[in-house]
């Protein structure tokens, strides 16, 4: 018969270790965290694994000693090794975000394992996280349960363990946890295909927002955005998105920043949209950061803008994740000089990089400054490194660039080839791009490229103008008022129509022309009080030529309404801006004047009292 020997040193080792544990928690409930750390120490060092929990705890929270995630993992595992669930549960969860990479150390001593070097890459490992989690799911912990789940949906795609996953997902519903409906319903958002799925998942993801699980809120906002299995409703997203921001959840804070800026489903509060955005960008949203700096370098009625602090954002967006709107806004700031020193090769350089990343605006800057100053970038480099390239994989608003910039002979005699690449680029894009349609149709009226043709050029710079595109409206106008259109026929009505569609979207050229034709002698008759209303349309904008002429009827009184004081400061205004005939006119003016001056005064004695008379100048 064997003998069983009572050993007294376990019984007091027990009662020591469970005296540090009680003292531990009422110290680390009242935040004494050194206290706490001390007796979770010595209790740990007995190989409690409780109290190898609580001190792995205390290093995770640098709670009464220096954060050490790698310290905390290698007493979490220590733990996790003698069984302790809540270890087990917490090692599957440093595992799936990322723990310090150990060094061939692979054993569960953990006096061992705290001499080893460990190094400072966070590595995720998914297999290690799901054995744990497995060990904890199978000894009934919910959200165990659920994190099981969920790490069996991310290390498999295959469609036979979707069943699997679903099990454990509701084991752990089935005992109310709140991780457990959140995870089944991002689950089915993952895998469904229906509206009704979608709507199943809604309902999941609620439950689980009504317990204050962050993600599950701002799930449901998005869905409530979006209209994915629930009716959209942007006020309710709103909501949702303040209710995760409020719990920490970045993209909530992000999001919930650009509806205040935008005024989007809830009202517009600029300076409410910076806090938010601010808290985001601070905890590493990149988009906030750069969404943060667009607001500070344009400022509004109430806030000027701050270009210094937005430089600061727009450098971490496009340091920490290059991203791209940040470096075209920062090559904007360089390119002005604008909150810092201007540097303009530095400015190219960010163009260059977003334009490599094929972000449309850049492409567009780049070439406007290899046509207006090609000192920085020449045309040649933007069309072979940029332009082409993007025209090539077929982006047609980039082909009428790479035609505007093929033809730009500022700097160099005609390039028959360049034009009539060009010509091939502007004919591809014609049927999509209206302004591609006026400068083809241009190039097909004045026989650039070697080909003149009267009918496709009428075609194009009426559809153009039909279209809406200004120029193309004032063209098409000019040639149905001089005949020069296919049939050689005068249309001066319909050129009124197109002119006054270019004058109604604020046109100078659009207005003086509608003034020219109303003042009469083009096959329509003449209006002159209209004319006079569109010249000083047009002369308040600055038209020279409008200015020269609402002169004239000021002057001549045109309209029936003569004035000329106004038609003096006309003149001058003309004159001012380069009309030479303005100033031939206010020489005449002042010559008449002189005149005047020099004419014999008659007078006229006039009583102003009885027997006494003065003489009057008439």
């Amino acid at each position: 018969m064997m003998r069983v020997f009572f050993n007294p040193l376990n019984k007091v080792r027990k009662k020591k270790i469970q005296k540090l544990l009680n003292k531990g928690k009422k110290h680390y409930e009242r935040k004494e965290y050194v206290s706490a750390y001390n007796c979770f120490s010595q209790g740990a060092s007995l190989k409690s694994p409780e109290a190898q929990y609580y001190l792995a705890l205390c290093y995770l929270n640098g709670h009464g000693v220096a954060f050490s995630l790698q310290e905390a993992s290698l007493w979490f595992e220590s733990a996790a090794s003698a069984g302790y669930n809540d270890a087990e549960y917490m090692l599957a969860l440093l595992y799936m975000r990322g723990l310090p990479e150990l060094n061939a150390v692979t054993g569960h001593d953990i006096f061992t394992l705290k001499q080893a070097k460990v190094s400072d890459d966070l590595k995720t490992d998914y297999e290690k996280a799901r054995y744990w989690a497995q060990k904890v799911a199978e000894n009934g912990s919910a959200d165990g349960q659920a994190l099981y789940a969920y790490l069996l949906s991310e290390i498999t795609s295959e469609q036979n363990q979707f069943d699997e996953i679903i099990k454990w997902y509701d084991k752990s519903i089935s005992q109310g946890s709140p991780q457990g409906y959140m995870g089944k319903g991002l689950f089915l958002l993952k895998i469904s295909k229906t509206q009704d799925d979608f709507s199943k998942a809604a309902a999941l993801l609620q439950v689980a927002a009504e317990n204050g699980l962050g993600t599950a809120i701002y799930t449901l906002a998005i869905m409530y955005e979006t209209g994915k299995g629930v009716e959209i409703n942007h006020e309710y997203a709103v909501q949702l998105y303040k209710q995760a921001a409020e719990l920490g959840i970045r993209q909530a804070q992000a999001l919930y920043g650009i509806a205040l800026r935008k005024g989007n489903g809830v009202e517009r509060n600029f300076i409410e949209a910076e806090t938010w955005l601010r808290r985001a960008a601070v905890g590493g949203d990149v988009e906030a950061a750069s969404v943060l700096a667009d607001m500070l370098a344009s400022g509004n009625k109430d806030i000027p803008p701050n270009y210094t602090e937005a430089i600061k954002w727009y450098q971490f967006a496009f340091l920490e994740k290059q991203h791209v709107g940040a470096a075209f806004a920062l090559g904007y700031l360089y390119f002005n000089g604008l909150g810092v020193v201007k540097a303009v090769d530095k400015a190219i350089d960010l163009y260059k990089f977003a334009a490599d990343k094929g972000y449309l605006p850049a492409l567009d800057i780049l070439a406007e400054i290899a046509l207006t100053n090609s000192q920085y970038i020449s045309v040649e480099e933007v069309v072979d490194n940029y332009l082409r390239p993007q025209a090539e994989k077929g982006n047609k608003k980039i082909m009428l660039k790479l035609a505007m910039a093929l033809t730009n002979n500022k700097n160099s005699e005609v390039d028959l080839n360049k034009e009539k690449e060009a010509k091939k680029w502007l004919q591809i894009c014609c049927d999509e791009d209206a302004e591609a349609q006026y400068w083809y149709g241009r190039m097909l009226l004045q026989g650039i490229a070697g080909e003149k043709n009267l009918k496709e050029a009428c075609k194009w710079i009426k559809s153009s103008a039909e279209h809406g595109i200004v120029k193309a409206q004032l063209l098409w106008a000019s040639l149905l008022s001089e005949g020069k259109t296919e049939d050689g026929k005068i249309h001066i009505q319909e050129a009124l129509e197109f002119f006054k569609k270019a004058a109604e979207k604020g046109d100078a050229s659009g207005m003086f022309s509608l003034g020219a034709i109303y003042g009469g002698g083009n096959h329509l008759r003449e209006n002159r009080q209209e004319a006079q209303k569109w010249f000083e349309k047009a002369a308040e904008l600055g038209h020279s030529k409008a200015q020269l002429m609402l002169g004239r009827y000021l002057y001549d009184g045109l309209a029936g309404n003569k004035d000329i004081a106004k038609a003096r400061y006309w003149f001058e205004k003309a004159k001012d801006n380069g009309e030479k005939e303005a100033g031939l006119v206010l020489n005449a003016l002042d010559e008449e004047i002189n005149q005047q001056d020099l004419k014999p005064v008659k007078n006229k004695q006039v009583e102003v009292a009885p027997g006494l008379f003065i003489f009057q100048d008439t």
